[in-house]
């Protein structure tokens, strides 16, 4: 949406909101979406929580000049500052004139890239904050959450093509499990707050799905975000994060059950070993034998044994 020129753009009308889930599992296709309805703007994977965070210990009291200034250094040498077209000066300005906290500078960040794109409502993707949801909704009371879950197969299947991935069907299950848990658990706290979307239904009725987002948004629905992939994109970058290139192409509905025909019985039989729990409480049924699941968890725990001490000898052969 351009800006008035009658007016000085002041920054969204709403509070923001986060598009959160196990990597893969189509986050970044609802961020093209939502991003090309003409209202809105949804900032990059900024990683604000575990990059700055969790690293408080390290920087220390935010009181302090040297400790600040060290946060504000890093915030904007990180990649999604730039691809969020910021002014570093003029964030840095505004930084030193407001409160001293994560949650004031993260708020910033946010209302800037608003401003920049002069959009009614700012949004922030990345699929880690799924882990952190309480310290998001204590920093933003006001804010909206969409928490996107796929089928742990697909998930696993896709992770095949990307460089987190630890190469074992069974590991990449237990990801996933601990980000759908993390989601659910903090369902109670957020409430409404929070809106699930299933990566299935979006690939397969994406208007139906959309209209139910832009709901939860307090967005009109826009024929636009179905047609996302006509515009070039601004803030992901395939560039840099090749695994994303399948969001500049149309919705493929096939892509739900590519799992079936790459994956092995033996590596489904793994995924669901880990998963079944969990994913009946996201309706995905299990496809393998109970016998055959309750085989491969008896070999777990020596597979993560197996597994920790592969990372501990590649370490110090690195190290070496």
């Amino acid at each position: 949406m351009a800006a008035d020129a009658s007016h000085r753009f002041t920054g969204p009308e709403t509070g923001p909101f986060f598009i959160v889930g196990c990597p893969r599992s189509g986050t970044t296709l609802l961020q093209r979406m939502l991003d090309a309805h003409p209202d809105v703007a949804v900032a990059p994977e900024t990683f604000f929580i575990r990059r700055f965070l969790k690293r408080r210990a390290e920087y220390g009291d935010l009181q302090r000049d040297a400790a600040f200034e060290r946060l504000l250094r890093d915030i904007m040498a990180m990649p999604a500052f730039e691809e969020m077209g910021l002014d570093a000066d003029a964030f840095a300005a505004a930084a030193r004139d407001a409160d001293r906290s994560y949650a004031a500078l993260f708020r910033l960040l946010l209302r800037q890239f608003a401003e920049q794109r002069s959009a009614r409502v700012v949004g922030e993707k990345t699929p880690n904050h799924v882990l952190y949801l309480p310290t998001l909704h204590d920093f933003f009371p006001e804010a909206r959450f969409i928490h996107l879950v796929r089928d742990p197969r697909a998930v696993v299947n896709s992770w095949r093509s990307v460089p987190w991935s630890s190469g074992r069907a069974w590991r990449d299950a237990e990801v996933w499990v601990e980000y759908v848990a993390a989601g659910r658990a903090a369902g109670s706290l957020l409430g409404e707050a929070l809106q699930v979307v299933h990566f299935e239904t979006l690939v397969r009725a994406p208007e139906q799905t959309l209209r139910r987002v832009c709901a939860h948004l307090a967005l009109d629905y826009d024929p636009a975000m179905q047609a996302f992939h006509e515009r070039t994109p601004q803030t992901v970058n395939v560039e840099r994060e090749p695994w994303k290139a399948n969001t500049m192409q149309p919705i493929d509905p096939s892509v739900a059950e590519q799992w079936r025909s790459a994956l092995t019985p033996h590596q489904v039989t793994e995924v669901e070993a880990v998963a079944a729990e969990e994913m009946l409480h996201w309706r995905y049924a299990p496809e393998q034998p109970m016998w055959r699941r309750t085989v491969t968890q008896a070999t777990l725990p020596l597979r993560r044994v197996g597994w920790k001490l592969e990372l501990v000898f590649d370490k110090w052969r690195g190290a070496a």
